[in-house]
């Protein structure tokens, strides 16, 4: 009796003990499944590990023939490589009963595919056809069902469709052998296949077939129905009404659904007693009664949420409400769930923060970003805290693997601290299309064990894109489109990102040069760069796509085909990469590209045909291909100094690097401007000049050269000094020029060189696309002659004004100083007579005098009488002081002269003279003399012969006779105003 006590207290604590449904996921062999069976029924060691033969997908018929038997609810662990196959059945029986996939895994790229058929073990076939009669069609999957996890960990449970087109069902396939379509009991054959997945996959699996609980309990049922009287009830659709259709033939926005039809029919009182959850669309549920997934996606939910669903639905592991019009409290479930699994809720209108998952309550909305990241670091710290610490309520969601919300009207910044805390396990992350601001989180980079995809695009993230990204080793998709984000693309990432597939940066402020592909980056096959500021070339990274596409097996064809290059909106520059003729002329990878776009780059246009190349032309490009158009080189026509003073010589020092013929050579310093005259020149903030010399010659003979660019700016033609009709030193090629830009001489170190030297000049708009033999078929070199830059001389600009002639004068071939104005001496380190000295101090000046031998060096030297220095070295002039006051009132008195005149004059031609004569008796001639001051013909005044009193004939007021030259001249003034 004492035995069978003991026996019986053993057997109780080995279930109280039994791991957990979290503890599932850890591979463990022997894990107790929710509620299926004891441990004493799950196989263990070796039993417990599902086991392939064959490689490279070559199959044994014992695989096929004896498929390992599974115990529903057991866990199993495995190793799958590339291309090959786990063969397995697992038995229901009867109709009531419901499948249901847990899964841990691990991979680079992709998830492995499960193939479902009732009649045999499925393999590679043709659909329709038996594999076992045609073993030579290997060409597609046979199955009645196939389905691939959409992430690396998660639970699945498989939903019985009144249509029969489900996995317990005969596929259409399926058909050809049996003719009827009940719903399937007995032997249900699972292929769990990397044909699909192009990689390797590990971890452990859990298959039920279980028979689920009758009824939900009652108060979860009760949520559920607050759930469906808030957000739908109100709403509820005619009968004649279907979502699927409104979306298929009137709108595609579901959020702007008029009714919703969540439930058809609306709600049933007798889901309190009957199976509530296989009734409640979107709805699964344990055995034990307990709601664990809730999926309402495109039914026309709209408003808010119960609050405190999370509380009420405590084992809730699966939300799935995208694409609906829910506002409020959906993110309560995130904030106090800590069962939850995924979580979903894009294209709503959901506002706010995100929370931190499993993390509790954030702040107020009102409160300041302060007040958010100290609540971020708080919830970090909270999540990593100790599970059995009891200070600690909110410990995060440990098993959220997805996390979805993207297409809100969501702000702030993106939690990446309390994320990576919080949710360890996330390996889904997509929150585009919200107003999301600030840098892009590093924190994420500590997810490199689990992240496989994130997507933060179309927000409004800036910074630049952090190189600690190039750790997450299994990140297959990353998506940071449409945002203001600027910098480079870091080399790393480009060398790293092993498993990345998709790569979508578009649409932001980039820049620099696109970095090298690594050898490690096979799986790279979409790249979204366009309309950003990158520049360079990319001959090298499409080289090694070529080669990754070439080396692709026929099975894994479908892998590469959908490649895509999306370059466009760029400054890329140089020839068009030559490996764009083998990927558009070699058969495999001509099938593989399903987008090459580079139209808005500056590749040059081809020196032979003017457009592009003979190759390119003879592509067959279809309309989702596009090159653009080439970029011209510009051609230079005239080379000059901006002043227009340069000095000519007409003999070149030394031999010449190029025969430049008899044109004159144009003398300028290192680094003073010179201006250049051409064609095809634009506006660019990469133009650029380059100056070239001879530097040697190697072991072979081929000359080298010395080289140093300067930025150009592009100047209108109105602005050009080349107005001067004068003669002036200038370099010219025949024809017209249409550009003007200038640029800084360059500047070499002439410490082991021979000045002047002769270097040839050349510019480009864009990259390295300089006017030269290599880019132009018509190119003529163009020289100038280089001297030391200004307050600089010797053979090889040794003497500087500094070093030489203490900053006061300019040195000269020699060795000798040509001294500033007021300063004397052989180095300028006097001051000349009647100039004042003051000397350097400690750091201060003094006077001359002051303290004598204290002084370090001379400072500067000022004029006599406090006249400025600068008026005296321009040679202006001087007045003495009662010559400048006379000249200033001349001024004053000739302009007020001018004033009296035009103002007498005015008045005059106004008819209101300044001084009128006395009235005297008008004489018939003067009676009938014409009014030259009439202009009007409209019998005023001017025009009467019989002016009013006080007013005298323009003739009379000269004694009854107009004087010839007064009369011409008013006459002249009245015919400019009447215009006769």
């Amino acid at each position: 009796m004492a035995r069978a006590r003991a026996l019986a207290l053993a057997l109780l604590l080995a279930l109280l003990l039994a791991p957990s449904d979290d503890d599932a996921f850890g591979g463990a062999s022997t894990t107790l499944a929710r509620g299926a069976v004891v441990a004493s029924q799950c196989p263990v060691g070796d039993d417990a590990i599902l086991r392939t033969t064959g490689s490279d997908g070559a199959v044994a018929s014992g695989d096929l023939s004896h498929p390992a038997s599974l115990v529903s609810g057991c866990s199993y662990d495995f190793h799958l490589g590339d291309r090959t196959e786990l063969y397995l059945v697992v038995k229901r029986d009867s109709v009531d009963q419901r499948l249901t996939i847990e899964w841990d895994l691990a991979y680079e790229y992709k998830a492995p595919t499960f193939a479902f058929t009732w009649n045999g073990q499925s393999t590679r076939g043709a659909a329709g056809l038996n594999p076992h009669t045609h073993p030579d069609i290997k060409s597609v999957m046979y199955a009645d069902w196939l389905w691939t996890p959409g992430a690396p960990t998660g639970s699945h449970t498989f939903v019985q469709r009144d249509d029969g087109r489900d996995e317990y069902h005969c596929s259409p396939a399926c058909q050809k052998y049996e003719t009827d379509l009940p719903s399937k009991t007995g032997d249900l054959y699972i292929t769990l296949s990397t044909w699909q997945a192009y990689n390797p996959v590990e971890g452990s699996v859990i298959v039920r077939m279980e028979t689920p609980r009758r009824a939900i309990k009652g108060p979860q049922l009760d949520a559920i129905k607050e759930v469906y009287d808030a957000t739908c009830a109100s709403r509820l659709a005619p009968a004649d009404w279907s979502s699927d259709e409104y979306l298929a033939n009137e709108n595609t926005d579901p959020g702007q659904m008029p009714h919703c039809d969540w439930i058809p029919g609306g709600w049933k009182s007798t889901w309190h007693t009957s199976n509530a959850c296989d009734e409640i669309p979107g709805l699964t549920c344990d055995g034990d009664g307990d709601v664990l997934g809730l999926r309402v996606t495109g039914k026309g939910l709209a408003g808010d949420v119960p609050p405190g669903l999370a509380g009420k639905l405590p084992k809730l592991e699966d939300v799935n409400l995208d694409g609906n019009a829910l506002t409020g409290n959906v993110l309560e479930v995130l904030m106090y769930s800590s069962s939850i699994r995924s979580f979903s809720a894009a294209g709503n209108g959901l506002t706010g923060r995100i929370p931190c998952p499993g993390a509790g309550p954030p702040p107020k909305e009102s409160s300041s970003e302060s007040d958010w990241s100290d609540w971020e670091a708080t919830a970090a710290a909270a999540c990593g805290a100790n599970d059995g610490n009891p200070y600690v309520r909110h410990k995060g969601a440990r098993g959220l693997y997805r996390l979805d919300l993207g297409q809100n009207a969501l702000d702030g910044a993106v939690p990446g601290a309390c994320l990576v805390a919080c949710a360890p396990s996330l390996a889904s992350v997509d929150l585009a299309g919200n107003r999301l601001a600030g840098a892009i989180p590093a924190a994420l980079a500590n997810l490199s064990d689990t992240l496989v995809a994130l997507n933060l695009g179309q927000n409004a993230l800036t910074g630049t894109l952090p190189a600690s990204y190039a750790s997450l080793a299994r990140l297959r998709t990353l998506d940071l489109s449409l945002n203001r984000i600027g910098g480079a693309i870091p080399p790393s990432w480009m060398t790293d990102m092993r498993a990345l597939y998709s790569l979508d940066l578009s649409h932001n402020e980039l820049a620099g040069e696109l970095p090298a592909t690594g050898p490690s980056m096979t799986r790279l096959r979409r790249v979204f760069l366009d309309h950003n500021k990158l520049r360079g070339s990319f001959g090298a990274q499409l080289t090694r796509m070529y080669d990754a596409l070439r080396s692709e097996t026929h099975e894994r064809d479908s892998f590469a085909a959908g490649t895509t290059y999306a370059l466009s909106g760029n400054s890329f520059s140089g020839a068009l990469p030559e490996a764009l003729r083998s990927l558009f002329t070699h058969p495999k990878t001509a099938r593989a590209l399903a987008q090459v776009r580079l139209g808005g780059n500056r590749f040059r246009c081809d020196k032979d045909t003017g457009g592009w190349p003979q190759w390119a032309a003879r592509l067959q490009l279809g309309h989702e291909h596009s090159f653009g158009r080439c970029q011209p080189v510009p051609a230079m026509t005239s080379v000059r100094t901006s002043d227009e003073k340069a000095k000519v010589s007409s003999e070149s020092s030394g031999d010449r690097p190029i025969d430049a013929g008899d044109r004159p050579i144009v003398v300028v310093r290192m680094g003073d401007p010179l201006e250049i005259r051409g064609e095809g020149f634009v506006a660019s903030g990469e133009a650029r000049c380059r100056f070239a010399i001879r530097d040697g010659r190697d072991d072979d003979g081929t000359e080298r050269r010395r080289i140093a660019y300067s930025p150009a700016t592009i100047l209108a033609e109105s602005n050009s000094t080349n107005r001067d009709p004068s003669p002036s030193p200038t370099v010219t090629n025949p024809g017209g020029s249409d550009g003007v830009l200038t640029c800084d001489a360059g500047v070499f170190d002439a410490s082991d060189l021979d000045v002047p030297l002769d270097a040839i000049v050349s510019v480009a708009m864009f990259g390295d696309d300089f006017y030269d033999a290599d880019t132009v078929s018509n190119h003529r070199p163009f020289l100038v002659r280089l001297a030391c830059p200004a307050r600089v001389a010797g053979a090889h600009c040794q003497h500087t004004a500094s070093n030489l002639c203490h900053d006061a004068g300019v040195p000269t071939d020699d060795g000798a100083c040509a001294c500033d104005e007021g300063r004397v001496g052989a180095r300028c380190d006097a001051c000349a007579e009647g100039w004042a000295a003051t000397y350097a101090v400690d750091g201060g000046e003094i006077r001359a005098g002051e303290f004598g031998a204290d002084a370090d060096r001379l400072s500067s030297c000022a004029p006599p009488d406090g006249t400025d220095s600068n008026s005296r070295r321009t040679g202006a002039p001087t007045l003495v002081s009662w010559a400048e006051w006379a000249l200033i009132a001349g001024s004053c008195v000739t302009t007020a002269l001018a004033t009296v005149l035009y103002v007498m004059v005015t008045r005059e031609l106004k008819g209101t003279p300044v001084f009128s004569p006395a009235a005297r008796a008008m004489s018939p001639t003067a009676a009938d003399a014409p009014n030259l001051r009439d202009s009007s013909g409209d019998g005023s005044r001017n025009a009467s012969r019989n002016p009013p009193d006080g007013e005298i004939p323009f003739d009379d007021a000269f004694g009854g006779s107009l004087p010839p030259t007064v009369g011409r001249g008013y006459a002249n003034l009245r015919d400019e105003e009447s215009g006769h």
